[in-house]
């Protein structure tokens, strides 16, 4: 659990937390650094076995591994490079791939003599859970080409309760079209198991069967006008995979990123960019505010992209 000790950045701010969580800890250059400080902190008896060093190592590759295969992004090779990896198997978290893993490993801690095999059990079940979700991905990833033909790039995310749970999006230059849909409607997953509204903030009011598909169209975040002129905006274009214009007046400009629910109807989205325009008080200077799911704010003042890692011509976030 060491590359999640990022989390007591929170303690300092929402900003940082989201700036450098699943980054240097998480880094595979990294990986040498922190598997020789676990194993130099250890007791003396762990030091004495002389395969705890790769063991350590693996154990924490485990984890980097685990977190690439969701939504979220991994900075893997941090400090070198602020690209964010993810493959998008599975939602950020999944209870039905965790029981895969953990089910069998639990049993083996009651049936000792089965262990090995149930610790391969544990990993076939893992495994073929995750070949279910690359088919279901390609096939989301394919109902969305089909639908619009010309786009310049087919995203399909995971999303909650259900590995035939996803949502698709079509990129276009200047707009995203989006839909959300169960690739098997009669799989209820692990929904009736929670509460219906609760269900609702993490899929949709708008989750369809595959001949059903509703889609919406949202305009990309830099159609604003001077959008990098706002504060906060080069940082939350820089964290988000998917940054859309939800609403614009003369008192304020909201954003949100649809990799974490923003714009789905009904869905409360796990963080948005609001920021309060002066209107009609010319001395006043604009804010910024990251709206969390709970109507939590925290004020974001910065105006730059947090690192300068990347190449100048690569502007991809994610492979």
């Amino acid at each position: 659990m060491l590359p999640d000790s990022d989390i007591v950045l929170r303690l300092i701010s929402d900003p940082m937390y989201l700036q450098h969580h699943r980054g240097l800890t998480h880094s595979l250059l990294m990986l040498p650094l922190w598997s020789w400080l676990i194993f130099s902190l250890s007791s003396r008896q762990v030091k004495q076995n002389p395969a705890m060093p790769k063991l350590i190592g693996l154990a924490l590759l485990l984890h980097i591994a685990l977190d690439v295969i969701t939504t979220y992004g991994t900075m893997l090779l941090a400090p070198v490079s602020d690209k964010r990896f993810s493959v998008d198997l599975v939602f950020i978290i999944d209870p039905l791939f965790s029981a895969c893993l953990l089910i069998p490993l639990l049993a083996g801690f009651i049936w000792k003599q089965y262990a090995r095999r149930l610790s391969i059990i544990s990993f076939a079940l893992a495994f073929s859970y995750l070949l279910l979700a690359y088919s279901n991905q390609q096939q989301a990833i394919e109902l969305t080409r089909k639908a619009y033909p010309d786009a310049i790039a087919y995203h399909a995310l995971p999303m909650a309760f259900s590995p035939f749970n996803w949502q698709l999006i079509a990129e276009y230059p200047d707009y995203y079209v989006r839909a959300a849909v169960n690739l098997k409607p009669d799989f209820p997953g692990l929904r009736p198991l929670f509460d219906p509204t609760f269900v609702t903030t993490l899929l949709s009011t708008r989750i369809s069967a595959p001949d059903q598909i509703q889609w919406q169209q949202l305009p990309a975040m830099h159609t604003v006008n001077h959008v990098d002129q706002l504060p906060g905006t080069a940082f939350y274009a820089w964290f988000t995979r998917f940054p859309v214009l939800l609403k614009q007046d003369k008192d304020a400009i909201d954003f949100g990123d649809l990799a974490f629910g923003a714009g789905a109807p009904g869905v409360h989205a796990a963080f948005q960019l609001h920021i309060d325009l002066p209107g009609s008080n010319a001395s006043s200077q604009p804010r910024a505010w990251l709206i969390w799911r709970n109507n939590r704010k925290s004020e974001l003042k910065q105006t730059t992209t947090p690192f300068n890692w990347l190449p100048a011509n690569d502007t991809e976030k994610t492979p």
